[in-house]
């Protein structure tokens, strides 16, 4: 899917196992960087893998497999209960683990346990969440207890809400007439607009991304709290000033207003449309949310 694709071309890492639709691809050597890099640039899933690729370590097992035997002698009865399992194994310890999709709540107080070995040390260092619900509330709690460090999927995933907020952004304040010219796709070629204004959504979410970070790692230092639970604890507080900054009088202050929107909305927008555009064009409702949203978030990231 995109996200696994995007995570495996923008890291650097040795990746020792993808697990999707088709199968487990597993190579404790780190898997070929070229040959993931074509799989995740075409979206191919790993059943297209070319196993001439693979060191003398690894494998490729699919779920419709059966009575597959490993390099390490082992024989993996059902490639799709492998598959199912696979996060749980031992061929999965690695430094890092991204789901990034999978079922819901496959990771929970019943089989958590089954991630430790005999002494108590976790097969994973970090778990930084990709897909939603993957990890259930008391797993996360026993893997933070445990010594892991662990990015709830509320935080890592407000890439994805910045990304489609701002898709929605452009359409509100766009004719009709303009939105084709601007964001759509012709003939293959892509407006210069729509490339400054991605390339501009890109540097917002890094730099949200930065913020949050920062606000979990040094609350989790200065209070020892579980970073799960200050995901939730920042989110509250975060909602609960953006309701009251929106019904305040910072919201009625044009001056105030229009300083924070011009810091709140994305520069390509403003420098084509002008601000006051904007502000007449979307809904009252909409910027007020803005308003609150900023203000907000910095305030308590601060």
């Amino acid at each position: 899917g995109d996200l696994g694709s995007n995570e495996i071309l923008i890291s650097k890492d040795s990746t020792i196992g993808i697990v999707d639709g088709s199968g487990t691809l597993m190579d404790p050597n780190g898997i070929d960087r070229e040959e993931m890099t074509r799989l995740a640039n075409e979206r191919l899933m790993v059943e297209h893998f070319d196993k001439s690729k693979l060191s003398s370590d690894g494998a490729l097992v699919l779920v419709n497999d059966t009575d597959v035997k490993l390099p390490d002698g082992n024989v993996i009865d059902n490639g799709l209960t492998f598959r199912n399992t696979f996060h749980m194994s031992k061929y999965a310890k690695a430094d890092l683990f991204v789901p990034c999709g999978g079922r819901p709540e496959s990771i929970n107080a019943g089989n958590v346990k089954d991630l430790f070995d005999e002494n108590g040390n976790c097969i994973f260092k970090y778990i930084v969440e990709g897909a939603n619900l993957f990890i259930t509330e008391d797993a996360r709690a026993t893997l933070e207890q445990q010594g892991v460090i662990l990015f709830k999927d509320a935080s890592t995933n407000k890439g994805g809400v910045t990304s489609s907020s701002m898709e929605v952004l452009a359409a509100l304040c766009m004719t009709d007439e303009e939105h084709s010219e601007l964001m759509q796709v012709k003939d293959g070629k892509f407006p210069d607009f729509y490339n400054r204004y991605v390339e501009e959504v890109i540097e917002i979410i890094e730099e949200n991304a930065r913020l949050e970070f920062s606000c979990l790692w040094a609350e989790h230092e200065r209070t020892s709290e579980q970073r799960a639970v200050l995901t939730d604890i920042l989110s509250t507080k975060i909602n609960d000033l953006n309701v009251d900054v929106q019904n305040s009088s910072l919201w009625d202050n044009m001056q105030i207003r229009k300083a924070v929107l011009s810091k709140a909305f994305p520069k390509t927008l403003q420098d084509h449309f002008g601000l006051d555009t904007l502000l007449e064009r979307l809904p009252e409702d909409y910027v007020r949310s803005v308003f609150g949203y900023y203000v907000a978030s910095r305030f308590i990231y601060k």
